[in-house]
């Protein structure tokens, strides 16, 4: 069985459209991300996925656990979800108007054993934006449960020009990437 270390439905679909027809199970981590101490962005994410991936599997012995996560990164700082809706919008407010870059860190493993990992980057734009529609999108709560404070996948609200990687990777999974790996484990 293949296991989606997540309680997202952005991941969750994205794994569906790779598995197609393989059904799956998806399973939140408890994972606590705040035991890592790390300053590097790039080995931050990718020991965020290691840790919810170990999780899961020691949860499911013999299934394929994928698990990834994402982090928004704007002038080499994190920004994490928001604490509220004052934190949205003045992580809104840095936002537009610039480029920034997100990384999501997964890992596929099987028991105690890495089977890949990896960390894609992106870059986005977002374009400028008044008070009034930072506003208009904050009271949607939809930025409240992402990094950064926005869903790429917002474009009533959100304007926004990839530069550099794809949508699928800012919305927190590398479709590309994970379904070449399963390809080569021969799990699709």
């Amino acid at each position: 069985m293949i296991v989606l270390a997540s309680q997202s439905p952005r991941r969750k679909e994205l794994l569906a459209r790779i598995l197609k027809d393989i059904p799956f199970l998806t399973m939140p981590s408890h994972f606590n991300e705040r035991t890592i101490h790390e300053k590097d962005c790039a080995k931050l994410v990718l020991l965020e996925a290691e840790g919810k991936a170990k999780d899961i599997s020691s949860k499911r012995k013999g299934d394929v656990v994928i698990a990834s996560d994402t982090m928004v990164v704007f002038e080499g700082k994190q920004l994490g979800k928001p604490k509220d809706r004052e934190d949205a919008y003045q992580t809104l407010k840095k936002l537009q108007s610039n480029e920034h870059e997100v990384l999501t860190g997964y890992v596929i493993q099987k028991d105690d054993r890495i089977l890949k990992e990896g960390i894609v980057t992106s870059r986005l734009y977002i374009a400028p934006m008044s008070d009034e529609e930072i506003w208009r999108y904050v009271d949607t709560k939809s930025p409240m449960d992402k990094a950064g404070s926005y869903g790429v996948q917002d474009r009533e609200y959100i304007h926004s020009e990839i530069r550099e990687g794809y949508a699928e990777n800012i919305m927190g999974f590398p479709v590309r990437e994970i379904e070449k790996d399963l390809k080569e484990l021969k799990i699709l």
